[in-house]
């Protein structure tokens, strides 16, 4: 029997739909899956949601996570107590994290209980950079990510025996939706 306690890593380069994974996990509720927050030492953005908890939230708390690290010159962090909360609970927990070293320590703490995922889309740099310009996004901040647009995918490439999965984020929201939904149905059953 398949342990219904999973904690899904997703990893995906700027612009690869992780977003739009975490609003359907918000979407489909707390039935499917939860978004497990990260603290981090940085301000809130106006795209940020409920998976950041931002230097300027209430609720930040850097100092008393215990899976700490460095993405963009920002630290970010991950309470395990949270994570063990959760595969008691048999929940499905859902964090985005593109750093190798953080990932490899969720892995050597919660073993079977991870799945890496790694969601792949084909927007190059200058479509993202374009698209986040739209979006209204300064260009400190595009740059930041844009010069280490590729590290996601260095992350994958170099520690493919790390991932479980991949997802195609072929530009529609629905079927990325119907992915995600398809992978947690499959843990889930």
């Amino acid at each position: 029997m398949k342990s219904k306690s999973k904690i899904v890593i997703v990893v995906g380069t700027p612009g690869s739909g992780k977003d739009i994974l975490i609003q359907a996990v918000n979407d489909m509720g707390s039935f499917h899956a939860v978004i497990v927050p990260k603290h981090t030492s940085r301000k809130r953005e106006s795209d940020d949601g409920n998976e950041m908890i931002c230097c300027d939230d209430k609720d930040y708390d850097l100092k008393n996570c215990d899976i700490i690290y460095d993405n963009y010159g920002t630290k970010y962090g991950v309470k395990s107590k949270k994570l063990w909360e959760g595969v008691k609970n048999e929940t499905i927990q859902v964090v985005v994290i593109s750093n190798i070293k953080a990932i490899n320590q969720i892995i050597s703490i919660f073993q079977k209980n991870v799945i890496v995922v790694f969601v792949h889309s084909d927007m190059n740099k200058e479509e993202y950079r374009k698209e986040q310009l739209a979006l209204g996004k300064s260009e400190e901040y595009i740059n930041s990510r844009f010069g280490k647009f590729e590290k996601a995918y260095g992350i994958y490439r170099e520690n493919f025996n790390l991932f479980n999965h991949v997802l195609i984020f072929s530009n529609s929201p629905e079927d990325l939706f119907d992915q995600l939904f398809r992978l947690f149905n499959y843990y889930q059953n």
